[in-house]
């Protein structure tokens, strides 16, 4: 990707954000959900998020169907109801999501054909039962991408972490098959500049970003490793685990709870490090929200590195998912008993 077209992204982002800011259109004035204004000094925020990534994907897609572009706007779309407070009900927005799945992995003959289980690769052969698995793992991912989307930098730094691991794949191993090298290009410059600003609290990603984010990665990564079996699919699952994760145990500890699991709530970990390090009263209010973004992110680090020198061995990727998953269970326990003493 040369200079220009660099120059030509981040001028994307300053014209949409002046639009944007001028217009006082989609300025976060208030708080478009409760669980993403935790630690928040700016007090107009622009939610770009959605805007600014879909503008510089339409043009850049080249080797991309209609059909994809399609789910993209449409899901977009579906975002930016939700970040105008048109479209509420979390139930509906669902819904909305699993249409737009089903019409983009069916028409799209999006699979996931090998777990590395046999049984459950046999129920994987079927036809209708793929397409369910296909759409469960898309809504799981742009659900608990959401539910991140709490901390400044988190799920842009995080995201940037996946796109970084596949470009050192595809630099480091000569023969995994680099699948639209130039698009993951350009979405780690989009994403650099969004997290720059996105630390400072200037700019927000929004339920619109974070859709269209997870969605677009969430695809790419299942063609990739489609292009690319000889990899570990768990390879995949350690690149993804923590939003997946955080949305399934969030929907279990709900359930255990008997709370309403369509209700956001601010007892996500990331929520409990914020609330944790802020009653320390060790770093400033302006810094807290980046500083406990960098926390989780770094703890995250170590996984990615060592899967991006093993993506081969499902064994050790295996241990990486339970390591992981054992840690985020001991951490939210320590941070929220530690609340509760105070």
């Amino acid at each position: 990707m040369d200079l220009k077209n660099l120059f030509f992204i981040f001028l994307i982002f300053v014209c949409l954000y002046s639009f944007l800011k001028k217009k006082e259109f989609l300025i976060d004035k208030i708080s478009y959900s409760d669980h993403k204004t935790i630690g928040n000094e700016n007090k107009s925020p622009v939610i770009i998020g959605g805007l600014y990534i879909l503008v510089v994907y339409l043009f850049f897609t080249y080797s991309h169907t209609l059909i994809l572009i399609v789910s993209t706007v449409l899901i977009t779309l579906l975002g930016l109801l939700s970040d105008k407070n048109i479209l509420t009900s979390p139930n509906k927005r669902l819904i909305f999501q699993i249409l737009i799945l089903l019409f983009l992995s069916y028409f799209e003959n999006l699979q996931i054909n090998d777990v590395r289980l046999d049984t459950f690769n046999l129920l994987l052969s079927n036809e209708y039962f793929n397409l369910f698995f296909t759409v469960f793992c898309l809504a799981i991912l742009i659900n608990g991408s959401n539910f991140l989307d709490g901390l400044n930098g988190l799920l842009a730094g995080y995201y940037l972490f996946i796109l970084i691991s596949i470009i050192f794949l595809v630099n480091f191993y000569p023969e995994v098959d680099a699948i639209d090298y130039n698009f993951v290009n350009i979405l780690i410059f989009v994403l650099f500049i969004f997290f720059v600003f996105n630390i400072f609290g200037l700019v927000y990603l929004g339920d619109s970003g974070t859709y269209l984010l997870s969605l677009l990665i969430g695809f790419y990564l299942i063609k990739f490793y489609s292009n690319n079996d000889f990899l570990s699919p768990y390879y995949i699952v350690v690149l993804l685990w923590y939003p997946a994760f955080e949305n399934l145990f969030s929907l279990i500890r709900r359930i255990l709870k008997k709370k309403k699991t369509s209700l956001p709530d601010n007892l996500h970990l990331h929520h409990m490090i914020f609330l944790f390090l802020q009653s320390k009263k060790i770093f400033s209010k302006k810094t807290l929200n980046p500083i406990s973004s960098f926390f989780i992110l770094s703890i995250n680090l170590p996984g990615f590195l060592v899967a991006s020198n093993f993506p081969t061995k499902s064994d050790i990727l295996l241990s990486i998912i339970f390591f992981n998953i054992l840690f985020y269970i001991v951490f939210y326990y320590f941070f929220s008993r530690n609340l509760i003493k105070q």
